[in-house]
């Protein structure tokens, strides 16, 4: 199974982040857009992995303390690797770091995940473009106003299945946070 752990954003906000990106989505059809159910914010990659019952058992030991915590947009940004991706920025915020860096070092034995934990939803994918083709795009993504806040109270285990044209995830488990 390919399992990733992850904060599920409300439905509520699934909604208004799907309204506030309407324009910038009329202006790049040519992307993959992140469908609204599928919004969420990654904090550790698994990868393909056999160990599903030794990773729902370890989990809630990680959790005992952590506390629920408010996740604020910042802006929206793009970079290119193998493709160019669009997403959207989050405030800093301590205890999702600290959770990162937890699971992390629990659980990342084959440095999967290489990079340091930066809170961020992934809203496209689109065809690596030219330079100037990126710096048009960057400016257009300044200019959209995305205005989301919400509280992290549980975080998802999820499996990511490949196929077709969009990923479909399926949660797994469900692991609640304390409340303050």
């Amino acid at each position: 199974m390919r399992l990733f752990l992850a904060v599920e954003l409300p439905e509520k906000v699934k909604k208004q982040l799907d309204e506030q990106l309407k324009n910038i989505k009329k202006e790049y059809p040519q992307f993959s857009w992140v469908s609204p159910e599928n919004f969420h914010v990654t904090i550790h990659f698994f990868g393909e992995t056999d160990q599903v019952a030794k990773i729902k058992k370890k989990i809630p030991d990680l959790l005992w303390d952590q506390t629920a915590f408010f996740l604020y947009s910042l802006d929206s940004d793009a970079f290119v690797n193998h493709k160019l991706t669009v997403y959207l920025n989050f405030r800093r915020e301590k205890k999702i770091e600290q959770l990162a860096e937890r699971i992390s070092s629990n659980f990342d034995q084959n440095n999967v995940n290489e990079r340091k934990f930066i809170p961020h939803l992934t809203l496209a994918r689109g065809p690596r473009s030219s330079k100037q083709q990126y710096f048009v795009l960057k400016k257009r993504l300044e200019k959209v106003d995305i205005d989301i806040s919400f509280q992290v109270k549980k975080i998802i285990l999820f499996e990511s299945i490949l196929g077709g044209s969009k990923p479909f995830y399926r949660k797994i488990s469900s692991f609640k946070l304390l409340d303050y």
